[in-house]
């Protein structure tokens, strides 16, 4: 209760100023590392019982069981408090829906002419950055809430922090897989991707599954380095900005002045972006279309479906000398400003190129995970360092 929480706060040195709201000031005492730290150190860490078990085995209670047993019971709290916010859970799945319907009607059934190649990279780009968002904001608010849970129990030596990150990241992880793969099952065939193979809708599922597990990455380090949603919602569009500017849609990668050409090697926007274009424009061989290909046009009955390459053009889109200049995915991909030397990392196919970019993803993936990791530990070892100096 509050009542007994304010006496707690008291003996830890941390008394209600008089005129305060009590319940303001007990949820904003309990989120500062330092108070957690003098209640953990104003009680006893261990119960008369567990410390006669302890002196009896000649062992510490936090060695008795494993940090494997830990983690399965961390993760199983995980999924049962996901289970009891249902809310939070729906107004996900609503937002994923409504991205996925806004995005498929916006874009719907774009046509395989010039004007359908930009446009598909447009619809490419709003996919990866909405579950970039939904990814990174959707664990501020989560371990914003767990924060000063996670600093209490460690502190009294319930669980290491490894324990609870890989928990927490295995929830995580499955509840972004899940949310990414209906925006990508709704909005795929409404717009009209590639379709050629399976492969092509399994490869953009994997890419936009992986774009939100990084947004949660960028997330949970903002939120576990902060402690406070205000400080974490002021640092998110810095870490959403570069990714954005820097991914090779606003501006192409070749065309950036240094150091910003350089770092955008460090982004997994782009390799987010290069991978699922790589993936749009990965086309089979077309034999028929390199005879007639660059003299097809649109006009009158006829429409790209007649034509015997992958895209065409409209009167309006043709060039001098009347030559379409976009009828394979290679000559779409170059219109992009994604050819040759231009790219990277870059292989002999589309395939391999699509390949290389998900590797590039998926180990800027395990990057911000370690570095997630690397943030918890340093704030329980600053919570921990207090503590002691407090007993001191």
């Amino acid at each position: 209760s509050v009542p007994e929480l304010l006496e707690t706060l008291s003996a830890a040195g941390f008394p209600c100023p008089n005129g305060l709201n009590p319940a303001d000031f007990v949820v904003e005492q309990l989120d500062k590392p330092e108070v957690a730290a003098a209640i953990a150190a104003k009680r006893p860490a261990l119960t008369p019982r567990a410390v006669a078990v302890s002196q009896a085995t000649g062992d510490s209670v936090d060695r008795r069981v494993s940090e494997m047993s830990k983690m399965w019971t961390l993760l199983r709290r995980n999924i049962a408090c996901t289970k009891r916010e249902p809310m939070l859970t729906k107004i996900r799945f609503i937002q994923s829906v409504g991205v996925a319907l806004v995005c498929g009607f916006l874009f719907f059934q774009l046509d395989l002419n010039l004007l359908g190649v930009k446009s598909r990279s447009g619809a490419i780009f709003m996919l990866a950055l909405t579950q970039m968002l939904f990814g990174l904001l959707g664990t501020l608010n989560v371990f914003i809430g767990e924060r000063p849970v996670f600093l209490r129990e460690t502190l009294d030596r319930c669980y290491s922090p490894a324990s609870f990150y890989c928990a927490r990241v295995i929830v995580d992880t499955v509840v972004q897989s899940v949310f990414g793969s209906v925006v990508v099952a709704i909005s795929y065939f409404m717009v009209g991707f590639n379709s050629d193979s399976v492969s092509n809708f399994l490869v953009a599922v994997a890419v936009l599954v992986v774009m939100s597990n990084c947004g949660s990455s960028v997330g949970f380090v903002m939120s576990a380095r902060t402690g406070n949603i205000n400080a974490a919602l002021a640092l998110a569009p810095v870490a959403i900005m570069p990714q954005v500017l820097l991914s090779g849609f606003m501006i192409d990668t070749t065309s950036m002045v240094p150091p910003f050409n350089g770092l955008s090697f460090a982004t997994f926007f782009r390799y987010a972006y290069q991978a699922l274009l790589f993936n749009e424009f990965n086309c089979g061989e077309r034999p028929a279309c390199d005879a007639a290909g660059s003299d097809w046009i649109m006009q009158g009955d006829k429409s790209c479906d007649d034509s015997p390459c992958k895209y065409c053009c409209d009167a309006a889109e043709l060039v001098a000398g009347g030559i379409c200049p976009v009828t394979t995915c290679q000559e779409a991909l170059a219109s992009l400003g994604l050819a040759g030397s231009e790219v990277w990392p870059l292989a002999d196919t589309e395939s391999e190129t699509v390949l290389h970019n998900v590797l590039m993803l998926c180990a800027l993936m395990v990057v911000l995970r370690t570095l997630g990791y690397i943030v918890l530990v340093r704030v329980f070892r600053s919570a921990d360092r207090a503590t002691r100096m407090i007993k001191k």
